[in-house]
Order: C-alpha cells, then structure tokens, then sequence
C-alpha cells in the first residue's frame, strides 16, 4: 500500500501510463528539467574535453550559447505539455498572473537594464566600469543580472580583489555607471612628483618630458591606432594626446605633474615604470631633490 502512495514518482511509470492527473504531468515535467539540464552537462563536459578552447572568452562563449539552446529546447518543449488540456489553463494562467504580480517590479525592471546594457551607452563583457562606488571588470551579463571582478580602488592601484561583485540589471536605471570600453580601453593618468624649493626645478621638468616621450617607457603609437579606428564608429576628440609635464609651485615644494595616456590594464605598471625612470634620472642630479 505505501509503495502505490509514492507510486507517482517513478518516471517510467508516469511515462507509460495512458490517463495522467495533472500533478502527475506536473512530476514527469520535472523528470524532463532535470534531464535536459543534466545532458547539457554533459555535452559542455564532451565539447571541453574532446575541444578545448584556446581563450577564456571561447570557453565563456561557448558555455553561454549552450546553456541558451538548452533553455530554448526546455520552453519549446513544455507548450504541449501547459496547452494539451485546456481544463488546466485557467488555473495555470491563476498561477502565472499571480507569480508576475508579486515579481512583476523587479523582473520588468531587470529586463529594462537589459536592454540599456546592451545598448550604445552600454557595456559588455570585457569593459571596466564603475558603479554605486564599485569599480570592476565585466565578466558576466545575464537577463537578470550582471557581475563584475572588483578591483581595489584603494591608493588608486585598480588590482583585483579576486571577488564576484553581482548586480541586478535595473541597477543601471538607477545609479550613473562609468564606463571604460575594451574598443577604448586608456585613461589618463597623472604622477606627482615633489622636489624642494632650491631644486634645479628646469632640470627636474626637462628630464621628466624625456621620459615621457621615450617609447620604451611609452609608446604612444598606439594610442594613435586606437582612436583611428574607434573614430570609424565614434566622433572622438581626445585633443592633445602626447604627455606633458605641469609644473606649480606649493607651500615648501615644486611639484611636478606627469601627466599621460595607459592602458587601462597596464595603469599601475606604467606608474612604476615611469617612477623607477625618474628616479634613476634625479640620482645623477644632485642639485635635484625628492621630498
């Protein structure tokens, strides 16, 4: 007697029974999820073994696209099983308008930031962006979410934390995002250097504008290509884009202010690329003094 109470679970039997009640349609149905979200398992499980991607961005890819084509398959699947008794309707449809008046706010608002994030002021995948005081990478952009790579914006260094920072979508309805595009992915950055009042402060600045117009330290070609090519698409004006060096004058110091293009990835290497030059210039200046 206890084995035909639980009788309704066992999928071969639901499978080949010809009357079906409606819970038991509803217990095959989830056999039926749980089964097509196994095989899509197992068919990422065969493409990664059998064809490794060469790139990162590959594997995200390619697991996106299948995880997509599955949830396809899945909805497609399930319309005969919601339409094939139309007794059921009205209380499928109860339940359905039930579940979008209680979710209604924030699905609707998440699928809005959807589509702002993949409009033209959007971002994706890729893109460094701040927003609601966090700034990260774009590793992930979904229909109700998106998730960043946060970076450490203490002493303006922008090194990964190496922690998932996930938003909803309507975020971007909400908040102000900066954002810096892989298709322009430099930023101006600007090193202060301070020497003393009695410093050959001529000397400091000459030496400083070599240094930033060496190539080995920045080469600023490249630059030149990439506003070439995003001006195909974009009306840029960057204005002056070679490096310059500011000189003002502060109580008790001369400060001088390093001022130039760098990837945004390489920022913090740049910095100390172009510090250790400068250092190494002012060791055979005596008459230049750091404070």
């Amino acid at each position: 007697m206890e084995f035909q109470e639980f009788l309704f679970l066992n999928p071969v039997y639901l499978f080949h029974k010809n009357q079906k009640e409606f819970h038991e349609e509803l217990v095959l149905y989830f056999y039926f999820i749980v089964l097509v979200f196994l095989f899509q398992k197992l068919v990422i499980f065969l493409l990664d073994k059998l064809s490794p991607a060469a790139e990162t961005a590959d594997l995200y890819n390619r697991r996106r696209i299948a995880r997509t084509v599955f949830v396809a398959i899945a909805g497609v699947s399930s319309f005969p099983f919601f339409f094939s008794k139309l007794e059921h309707l009205p209380t499928i449809l109860g339940l359905t308008a039930v579940g979008i008046v209680v979710t209604m706010k924030d699905v609707t608002l998440n699928f809005v930031g959807w589509f702002f994030i993949h409009g033209s002021n959007g971002f994706e995948v890729g893109d460094r962006i701040e927003i609601d005081g966090v700034k990260g990478d774009v590793i992930n952009i979904g229909l109700m979410r998106f998730t960043l790579m946060e970076l450490n914006q203490e002493f303006h260094v922008d090194q990964s934390t190496n922690r998932l920072v996930h938003f909803p979508n309507h975020i971007i309805v909400l908040h102000k995002t900066f954002v810096v595009s892989q298709k322009m992915d430099f930023v101006w950055d600007e090193l202060r250097i301070c020497i003393s009042n009695d410093s050959d402060w001529k000397k400091a600045e000459e030496l400083c504008s070599q240094i930033l117009l060496n190539e080995s330290v920045l080469d600023s070609r490249m630059f030149s290509e990439k506003i070439r090519e995003l001006s195909k698409n974009y009306l840029v004006r960057l204005g002056k884009t070679t490096p310059i060096v500011y000189t003002t004058i502060e109580e008790k110091k001369i400060v001088l202010s390093l001022r130039y293009l760098t990837p945004i990835r390489e920022k913090r290497w740049h910095r100390t690329t172009v510090s250790r030059a400068v250092l190494l210039a002012f060791s055979s200046h005596p008459d230049i003094i750091l404070i």
